[in-house]
């Protein structure tokens, strides 16, 4: 009697253990790694600005996996405003787990370069070897004041960081000036041979003035021996 009372209470443990870990398996093998869910995280953020794009890499690194990361979003904002919004999605939805891999703007736009936008992930054996996805956002160079940037995974959570993007944050390239006063930078389009015939402008004028204040030294010198 005592046997069987102990044989009914290990079968019903034994099954209640078995309700619980099924699930978490079936999570876990879609998922990646298989590990109580934590937020993501930012390992790389960095902005490049050349050829009139701007190209932005960003690592989110997961540690169920970067397989467990829905979407990330790239938002521009000037003053509070919202100007573009550029995301990247894993999956459709929370509750599908077939890659889609895909870019898009909403709303729809012209900003984002599709052909020049990818992505990528980290493989290995360890866990911080399958953990990681690399993205690269490219797009027009526009004006904006702040970038804020959002990864969500599969259970909900996100990381959010918030970047200020001012004038001493462009790069600097020989047709952009910044005007004191003016927080925005100035495009003027300069040929180069322009730039070339105004410095010599300059040198020649300076000459003159060099001259011109040696003659007035030497006549004022004149002057004060006479006297």
């Amino acid at each position: 009697m005592k046997i069987a009372k102990i044989a009914l209470s290990f079968a019903i443990i034994f099954s209640f253990i078995l309700i619980l870990f099924i699930p978490f398996t079936a999570n876990a093998r879609n998922a990646g790694v298989g590990v109580l869910n934590v937020p993501p995280q930012y390992s790389i953020i960095r902005l490049v600005q050349q050829d009139n794009f701007i190209r932005m890499y960003i690592t989110v690194s997961d540690y169920n996996s970067w397989q467990d990361i829905l979407s990330v979003s790239v938002i521009l904002e000037d003053s509070g405003a919202e100007k573009a919004k550029f995301i990247f999605k894993q999956y459709a939805d929370k509750t599908s787990y077939e890659l889609i891999n895909e870019f898009s703007e909403n709303p729809q736009g012209n900003l984002l370069d599709l052909k020049r936008s990818s992505y990528d992930t980290s493989n290995g054996n360890t866990v911080e070897e399958k953990c990681n996805l690399g993205l690269l956002f490219v797009f027009q160079s526009t004006w904006f004041t702040k970038i804020k940037v959002i990864a969500m995974d599969r259970g909900g959570s996100t990381a959010n960081i918030d970047l200020d993007y001012t004038s001493d944050d462009i790069a600097r390239s020989e047709n952009i000036i910044i005007i004191p006063g003016i927080s925005r930078p100035t495009r003027l389009e300069v040929e180069p041979y322009l730039l070339d015939l105004i410095a010599i402008l300059i040198a020649i004028i300076a000459t003159r003035y060099v001259i011109k204040k040696r003659d007035i030294g030497k006549i004022m010198s004149a002057i004060y021996e006479k006297t």
